[in-house]
């Protein structure tokens, strides 16, 4: 179906309903890892063999802060815009 926030069973992800909760965040951990594993791989990419992969990564993670941020503040804004113009 078209526009449908909830998949059909038949392509839906597996549940994690059956698992102990110590194998559910063994496999968050694991998640984690990969995406981590990921992320290094990409910056390592783009600085090359010899760069600075710890300082690569604090760039990385200061910016993506700085863009968080930003986001936030933005939503608050519309958000306090939206409230106020409802007359609540």
């Amino acid at each position: 179906m078209e526009n449908q926030l909830i998949p059909p069973p038949d392509v839906a992800p597996p549940s994690v309903k059956h698992l102990s909760l110590e194998k559910r965040i063994e496999l968050w951990a694991n998640l984690v890892d990969g995406c981590e594993a990921f992320l290094l791989a990409g910056l390592r990419s783009r600085i090359g063999a010899e760069g600075d992969l710890p300082a690569a990564y604090r760039d990385w993670y200061a910016r993506s802060m700085e863009e968080h941020d930003r986001a936030q503040i933005q939503f608050l804004e519309n958000l306090s815009r939206r409230e106020a113009g409802s007359g609540n």
